[in-house]
This record gives structure tokens, sequence and C-alpha cells, in this order.
């Protein structure tokens, strides 16, 4: 497992939101998508993914801009302002779906990164046939806003387990917003600030099942993207004068947009056309 994380931990950057003049604060998480060319198995078209509130404003509109930070090859990192109201932003049809991606294939002899290719991507089919069920163990690989590494990305790794794939929507919650039903799956893991974003993925180990051993060892496919945790608030009574203060407590269940959701996005007919498109328009060299 310890290669996985080191690959993973490649495909993974920060996102940073300005924070005044000259200030940078960190907003989240976000990830590197590889989708195969249909007819080059050596080309891809990469995407930068994350959740889609981690690039919107309290109003839900998207910043102007935004910084991702690239780990270099020289063993620091760089700083890359994306300016969003320039590029297009993709979004899953259903607006409740916590994703957005953008094209965006960084420099390879320049910059340290990986990204995930679209066959590890668990969808419907891949949860079927693998019987992907609560009990599961997940990680992600995300920001840790106590300290996210003086000279380069250091993603934290973060383990739990399946705690609910239901068959239903989920009522999320978010503070001054009204409520909203959303596809979720649910974790026993605790996600804080900084989290938003990651990718996260399940780690089906050969001996998961009982009486059953699965060859090959041990498989990883993308679970989906963190969107947040669940917060549960308490009424506290401190004097008749101070009374029903809200505390808010994490509960220690994640909520994760299912890959399957940005498996739809990734495969629309619009972007299935705007690959084929692109491959067309290759170089000889890269065709």
């Amino acid at each position: 497992m310890a290669n996985y994380i080191q690959e993973i931990k490649k495909s993974v950057s920060f996102i940073f939101i300005p924070d005044g003049p000259n200030k940078l604060k960190p907003n989240g998480t976000g990830f590197f998508v590889g989708v195969k060319y249909t007819g080059n198995e050596k080309g891809f078209s990469v995407y930068f993914v994350t959740a889609k509130h981690v690039l919107q404003d309290n109003h839900n509109n998207y910043f102007t801009e935004v910084v991702l930070r690239l780990n270099k090859k020289e063993g620091d990192s760089q700083l890359i302002k994306i300016d969003l109201k320039d590029i297009r932003i993709f979004e899953h049809p259903d607006k409740d779906v916590d994703i957005a991606l953008f094209n965006c294939f960084p420099d390879q002899n320049v910059y340290d990164f990986k990204f995930i290719p679209d066959n590890l991507i668990a969808n419907k089919e891949v949860m079927v046939r693998n019987e992907i069920a609560e009990g599961d163990e997940v990680f992600f690989a995300g920001l840790f806003t106590s300290y996210i590494g003086q000279k380069k990305n250091q993603p934290i790794i973060r383990f739990g387990k399946v705690a609910l794939i239901p068959d239903e929507k989920i009522e999320w919650k978010e503070e001054d917003k009204p409520p909203k039903f959303m596809d979720l799956l649910l974790l026993e893991c605790q996600s804080f600030g900084g989290n938003s974003g990651s990718p996260v993925f399940f780690h089906l180990n050969p001996l998961r099942k009982p009486g059953q051993m699965t060859l090959g060892g041990q498989t990883i496919f993308l679970a989906g993207i963190m969107t947040g945790s669940f917060l549960q608030g308490s009424q506290i009574q401190i004097t008749d004068a101070i009374a029903n203060l809200i505390s808010l407590q994490n509960v220690g269940i994640a909520a994760v947009t299912p890959a399957d959701k940005l498996y739809e996005v990734l495969f629309s007919e619009e972007m299935v056309r705007l690959r084929q498109e692109q491959e067309k328009n290759l170089p000889p060299s890269e065709a």
C-alpha cells in the first residue's frame, strides 16, 4: 500500500484564495485525473478536480481566481494563479452535485505530479463488480491546515471505513444556507477544513470477506470527492439571560460525493466530443 500512497500524494495539490493584499489562505484540496484518448493508448486529457464549493464564495459564485500550489521536481513548490473567469469549468447537470473540474495539464518536466487514470474511477459497474459495501476500508489525501508544508505540499493521509452507501439522497446542511438533498457516501472518518475536494479511495483488502480471498492483492479505486463533515448542533443553557447557545461538533462522519458522479461528468456527450476534437488537433509527435 505504501507505493499507492506515494503516487496518490503526488496527484494532490492545494488550493488557495486571495485573503487581502498579497495574502493567500488555504481553501481546500484538488487532484488530477487523466482520461485516455480513444485512439491513442498513451495519450490522456488531464483535468484538475475538486469540490465545487472550494472554488465558490458564500453566494455560490465562482471566485474570479484561485491559486494552485504545485510541487516541483527540484524539491520546492510554485504558486500558479488560475483565472477562473477565463476558463471552462465543468459541472454535473445536477447543480447540487459538489464537483467542479477544468482542463489542467502542468509540464511534467517541471512539476512533480501524477494523475489518477480514469480506469480507477469507481462508477456503478465497479461498485457492483467488486461488491463494495459498508465496512470496506477507505482513505483520503488532503490539505492539513495546521501544516501545509514549508517548501512544498505535504498532504496528510486519513483512514476510515465506509459507514453507509445509501439508496436515496441524504439531507446536507451548510451554515447559513438552506438544506439540500444530495447523493453522498458516508464514511466513518473525520474530515476538517482544508480536506474538501480531496480524493477518497476504496482500499479493498483481499481478505475483506470472511471465508474468501481475492487473487491479485490489495486494490484501490477512486471512491469520490470529499464534501465535508456532518456537524451536530447541541443547545447549551448557560444562564437565564443567555440560552440556546448552539455548539457545533464534528460527529466523525464524513460526506463524500460518489466517484460515479465524476464519471458521469467526464463521460458526458459534450466532454467526450471535446476530447475527440482535442485529440484530432494533437501535433503528430503526440497523436
